[in-house]
């Protein structure tokens, strides 16, 4: 049950499967500033001030230690005038990407109702989608941003690696967990980057976008198809509005080019990055950029590169996971779900040598997705289906197979230690799927603003 003791007089609203514990507010806001009249649902991964880190379960729950200081990443939401109205629930040690919890119920997905919420960030995301808060707080290790998000219409933003600490955040893995967040629309998502990352971006982007081609077995049709259009119409209206503005000025292509980039570089764009009050400036210089015929490529990737990336993230992952959880649950194996379980006893068969290989295979693929990406932004499906209904995730074969399809696109990110960002769209039947933007290592905020800047031409 959700703990309402903080929160009388919402009681009714209260659905214990998307909250944990509320409260009016639960932690209210530092001070006054740009996020000011926004609530936050937390992950039940985060430290918060005078609350337990429950992680999904309860057996887990009963065992914590109410926190004395709330984790760097909340207490930036709270400085920046946002207010925690609860904690919400995550999916086992963040062990899924389904939203599904043995031990609390199925969140539900507002946007497509009988369908999953996506995990394992599913109650900031159900939260979100019900316009019961402004901003969910999440993790994104293998997705868990991503997926919810494009499951439920969501904007959602996994952060570069390292870039935001992860003090005071239940781990799965190091190597991977990343802080990242959820909101309904591309201006709330802005202002929490900005709220969020209060350095410079140590990257720019050039203003190439290279739309992937991947095998027919890799996304299903309907999510295909919408993608593809997405991608489509952001690319002709983009030319269309170049050459519109080019023939105003009575410019060549080259020329309108040149003053791109000069606009870039007279907005800050240096070694050291962009700095925030200039970012839209830069963005846009880099959008016209892109407008120009042929910055607008495709970049064809096979299966093998996926499934290698799926190779390296399972040892790494796995090792570091039970590092980090196996001293509780090697004690406590009857009191988790059976998948979950069974995803750490095959943990625990990875010893230190294969570690180690592996992690020299991801610094050396790291290195090369993030020449891969260059300064380009990557389009791709953000997840290979739409939200499975729950009889088909009851259905353990059909649930797997939807897990290693997604994880495969979900990994490139996830093994560059990229930032990535879901823009929601839909298929032809009405159902949530994304797009899924990933810029070079550094590039957070500008990424938010190029993609906002798309979701404008897509929607012209």
């Amino acid at each position: 049950m959700a703990n309402t003791a903080h929160a009388a007089n919402h009681s009714s609203a209260i659905d214990p499967t998307i909250w944990r514990v509320v409260g009016t507010p639960l932690v209210a806001a530092a001070r006054p500033g740009p996020l000011s009249g926004m609530g936050v649902a937390v992950k039940d991964l985060y430290a918060v001030a005078g609350q337990r880190v429950g992680a999904g379960n309860p057996a887990y729950l009963a065992d914590a230690s109410v926190q004395e200081h709330s984790a760097p990443a909340v207490q930036r939401l709270l400085d920046a005038g946002a207010d925690i109205i609860g904690i919400a629930r995550t999916d086992e040690f963040a062990y899924s990407l389904a939203g599904v919890n043995a031990h609390y119920g199925t969140p539900p997905n507002p946007r497509a109702p009988g369908r999953v919420p996506g995990g394992s960030s599913s109650g900031p995301a159900s939260a979100v989608a019900a316009g019961q808060a402004a901003i969910g707080l999440g993790t994104d290790t293998a997705g868990s941003i991503r997926i919810p998000s494009a499951y439920q219409g969501l904007w959602g933003l996994r952060t570069t690696h390292g870039r935001i600490s992860r003090e005071g955040i239940h781990p799965l893995s190091g190597s991977f967990d990343t802080v990242g967040w959820m909101t309904r629309d591309a201006q709330i998502m802005d202002a929490v980057a900005q709220a969020m990352l209060p350095d410079r971006d140590s990257a720019a982007l050039s203003g190439e976008v290279a739309v992937c081609v991947l095998p027919r077995q890799m996304v299903d049709a309907d999510v295909a198809e919408a993608f593809a259009r997405s991608c489509e119409r952001m690319r002709s209206t983009a030319a269309d509005a170049h050459h519109r503005t080019k023939a105003a000025a009575n410019i060549t292509d080259d020329e309108a080019v040149s003053k791109a980039a000069d606009a870039a570089t007279s907005a800050g764009t240096d070694s050291a990055g962009m700095d925030a009050v200039t970012t839209d400036t830069a963005v846009t210089a880099a959008i016209k950029a892109a407008a120009r015929n042929g910055t607008w490529d495709e970049l064809s990737l096979d299966v093998d590169m996926f499934d290698g990336f799926l190779d390296i993230f399972s040892v790494v992952r796995g090792y570091e996971a039970w590092q980090a959880n196996g001293d509780w649950v090697s004690g406590h194996m009857d009191a988790i779900a059976p998948d979950i379980a069974g995803r750490f006893r095959n943990d625990a068969l990875i010893n230190e040598a294969a570690y180690r290989r592996g992690l020299e295979r991801l610094e050396q693929s790291r290195a090369m997705v993030r020449s891969l990406v260059g300064n380009k932004v990557l389009l791709m499906p953000t997840a290979a289906t739409v939200a499975p209904t729950l009889a088909q995730q009851d259905d353990t074969e059909t649930a797997a197979r939807t897990r290693q399809q997604t994880m495969r696109l979900t990994s490139l990110a996830g093994i560059g230690g990229l930032p990535a960002l879901n823009m929601p769209i839909a298929t032809a039947q009405g159902l949530p799927c994304g797009v899924c933007l990933i810029g070079p290592a550094g590039s957070d905020k500008a990424l938010v603003a190029f993609g906002k800047e798309l979701r404008r031409r897509l929607s012209a």
